[in-house]
């Protein structure tokens, strides 16, 4: 067990983008932010899911990520708006 003075605190971060494959525990994160890939370090858990966020921890930091919509799922609700 580690001591008071051995912990390690991890940074938090949230951002908004897209997941460009599914989370795997032991694998990393690819995520396409303001026109960027971003690659985390290994998952070590996936805590929270939702149809608007993903929380998530990687070795070195906590992640909120606030999900956007796939290109054909933006299309899809457009379409369904001028449909209404």
């Amino acid at each position: 067990m580690k001591g008071a003075s051995e912990m390690i605190f991890k940074k938090s971060t949230t951002l908004s983008g897209t997941l460009m494959y599914p989370l795997v525990v032991g694998g990393r994160a690819v995520i396409y932010h303001n026109g960027q890939y971003l690659r985390t370090s290994r998952i070590v858990a996936i805590h929270d899911r939702t149809a608007d966020q993903i929380c998530f921890e990687t070795q070195n930091t906590n992640y909120t990520l606030l999900l956007n919509p796939t290109p054909q799922e933006a299309a899809e609700s457009c379409l369904l708006s001028m449909a209404a």
